[in-house]
């Protein structure tokens, strides 16, 4: 009767479920006396609220990973962080493939499922591809920062390189978790080399694995094609993605350059250079990375209001980061470019694009607004007591962080009740598997059956 049921499991839910499994294991491990520093269980909400900004790749915390955790502790939250960004099915599905066996039909159509392709075939090699750039962006980049943690702090090598692995794989994973101290980049933030570098990270790790595997192929073309040659064979998606992104941090910066220019509390104190440095990477980490080189708390209202915009956008489809995502709005500006321009259709690139992708982008939208509204509320009430002085605006950046995956607080999170550790904790999981997603696991299948009604028109305006 169980085997049954298990068989009828949707891909989705399968998703889903091993998230479950994922963040119930590491709650368990960190809520052992062995991953505390004072030998002490740091109590099951803790730790449950730490093994599910881990796994699902977001950087909130309620205690301070650095002083907080032993050594195993931090092994155990990069190992989810590891596993959260590619996936339980995947990173099993790599193992037996590093074994010469043969990946099932159903963790093919769970790999299909969770990165977004059109066909199950080659999810065998597809699948391979995602493990070799994950790993080899992870080496390069903590190779780098070793070298450059080591000569900006004067540690010993050892430390140095397991500061450069650990915030190489919590950077591309987009998870914002640091083992630096209360101020995550703050005492980098004149650093170029470091700032850059998980700058570097950070992006490469929202683009989406199919959008990095596919321009890796068309750079490395054999064919005698010029550099604008191959980015224009590149397909509609990557294009939307890297046109987005390219966008999203462009404004970020020069927003946050305008409204944080002369603020004491934040690029006030900093030369014009790295005013620009820090202005760009805060726009970076608003791709739903939670490293911070500025105070968050000190941000403006405005500023803060706009951040809580672009946490929510995210990154975009099938790589590390949450959030609505950047294809999502891209659809949304494309209709109303089209509508504008009296167009029926939805064109990008001189492609037409179907409806049903404007039906699903409207629906993510709809429900991550939904989402912010209602965990608001609820924290508006149940944080009432907070041992930190906020405000409105601070909880809507709390839920639009959580919801987006980022990791980036204005300090109320060590602080939250019980109630609100819960709140934020589901807000981190809907904000990894999307509403969608989670919408259409626990529903047991989407109705197959499409009824055409007739037609009828309303008035808009």
């Amino acid at each position: 009767m169980n085997g049954k049921k298990v068989q009828h499991l949707t891909a989705t839910q399968l998703i889903a479920l091993s998230f479950v499994g994922l963040i119930l294991l590491g709650t368990l491990l960190l809520n052992l006396p062995i991953a505390s520093k004072d030998q002490q269980s740091v109590g099951f909400l803790n730790a449950l609220f730490t093994a599910t900004s881990a796994s699902c790749v977001t950087g909130l915390v309620v205690v301070n990973t650095l002083a907080h955790w032993t050594l195993f502790g931090q092994l155990v939250i990069i190992s989810l962080i590891q596993l959260g960004a590619l996936g339980f099915i995947s990173i099993f599905s790599a193992s037996l493939l590093l074994f010469n066996r043969r990946i099932s039909l159903e963790n093919r159509v769970v790999i299909k499922t969770a990165f977004g392709q059109d066909r199950i075939g080659g999810m065998g090699a597809f699948i391979k591809r995602v493990v070799q750039i994950t790993l080899g962006i992870e080496l390069s980049g903590a190779i780098l920062l070793t070298v450059f943690f080591h000569q900006a702090q004067s540690i010993s090598w050892g430390k140095a390189a397991y500061q450069g692995v650990f915030h190489a794989i919590s950077a591309f994973c987009n998870a914002g978790f640091d083992i630096l101290g209360n101020s995550s980049l703050q005492p980098f933030q004149g650093n170029w080399p470091i700032i850059l570098t998980v700058s570097a990270l950070i992006v490469l790790g929202g683009l989406g694995f199919p959008v990095i595997i596919e321009f890796f192929k068309r750079l490395r073309s054999k064919r005698q094609w010029s550099v604008r040659r191959r980015l224009q064979m590149l397909s509609v998606h990557a294009k939307i993605v890297l046109v987005m992104t390219g966008g999203l941090l462009l404004v970020g910066t020069l927003v946050i350059l305008g409204l944080e220019w002369q603020n004491p509390a934040t690029l006030g104190p900093l030369s014009w250079g790295n005013k620009i440095l820090n202005a760009f990477f805060q726009s970076v980490t608003l791709r739903t990375a939670g490293y911070f080189s500025i105070d968050q708390a000190g941000l403006t209202d405005l500023s803060k209001g706009i951040s809580s915009m672009l946490m929510l956008v995210g990154g975009s489809p099938a790589g590390t980061a949450g959030g609505i995502k950047t294809v999502s709005i891209a659809l949304i500006l494309i209709a109303v470019h089209a509508a504008i321009k009296g167009r029926s259709q939805l064109v990008a690139f001189h492609r037409t694009l179907p409806l049903q992708l404007l039906q699903k982008a409207l629906t993510v939208v709809s429900m991550f607004v939904l989402l912010v509204l209602g965990a608001v509320v609820i924290l508006t009430f149940s944080e009432q007591n907070s041992g930190f002085s906020h405000n409105l605006l601070d909880l809507i950046f709390e839920v639009s962080s959580a919801l987006g995956t980022v990791g980036l607080t204005t300090g109320i999170t060590p602080h939250l009740s019980e109630i609100g550790k819960i709140v934020i904790a589901l807000c981190m999981f809907i904000g990894r598997l999307s509403p969608i997603t989670v919408m259409v696991a626990l529903t047991r299948q989407m109705n197959q059956h499409d009824v055409r009604y007739p037609s009828a028109t309303v008035m808009i305006g």
